[in-house]
């Protein structure tokens, strides 16, 4: 029984190492993306406006109109996050692009403290299991709320004098705790899910922090608390 138990153990840290492993090559892949997508639009809204100040000299306003048109994305550049940790903002926007495709609505304040003693992977595997927590939930309290239900999860990152807290506040529906005090997941197999808060608490420990999380009024938060041991 207790070889049993002690194998067991084992597969459930190594299934862990992994998702922590997978989550870091997603993060650097992301902020990769972010990177060269945030230079593509600089450089392209240059361009524009040359093409634009051409156009208008020559009195060509199809040229004009056109340009106009094809930057719209450019000028709704300002409207993603930037908190000036790459990180930060490559999850923060990756979870925002997943939110408006699901007709999710994301309300994000984020005051960073830069440098920050978290390292990066760390920071990956809290803000990752966090954000994908709220998603899931508020998409199956959307999928049960009816046409009134508006899906809405409130983001905030931000320090408070030697710690960094990051809380999260989603929609739920009905969520019930487990023996441990975990509550169950909501995906359709639960096989696998619902380490993902449990991957958090562990993580905020080794700064001295912790995760606390509770329902109130059909509002699930989540709010971790660590200390940046500068």
């Amino acid at each position: 029984m207790k070889k049993l138990l002690k194998g067991t153990l084992r597969s459930k840290i190594r299934f862990l190492e992994l998702k922590n492993e997978l989550l870091e090559e997603n993060h650097r892949r992301l902020n990769e993306i972010y990177k060269e997508n945030a230079r593509l639009y600089h450089d392209m809204n240059h361009h524009l406006q040359i093409i634009s100040w051409m156009a208008q000299k020559a009195g060509n306003t199809e040229i004009v109109d056109y340009t106009a048109s094809i930057s719209e994305p450019i000028r709704q550049l300002p409207d993603m996050i930037w908190s000036g940790f790459d990180l930060v903002d490559a999850i923060l926007n990756h979870a925002l692009a997943l939110a408006q495709a699901k007709g999710i609505l994301m309300d994000v304040n984020v005051e960073f403290p830069n440098p920050c003693a978290i390292t990066a992977d760390d920071l990956c595997v809290m803000l990752f299991n966090l954000l994908d927590n709220a998603l899931e939930h508020t998409a199956a309290a959307d999928k049960a709320g009816g046409a009134s239900f508006t899906p809405v999860i409130l983001v905030s990152i931000r320090r408070i004098e030697q710690f960094l807290m990051i809380k999260v506040q989603n929609p739920c529906g009905e969520l019930k705790k487990n023996g441990f005090g975990w509550f169950f997941t909501t995906k359709a197999n639960p096989l696998g899910h619902g380490i993902g808060l449990q991957n958090v608490r562990k993580t905020a420990e080794k700064y001295g922090g912790n995760l606390e999380t509770s329902i109130q009024d059909g509002v699930f938060t989540a709010a971790v608390l660590v200390f940046l041991n500068e």
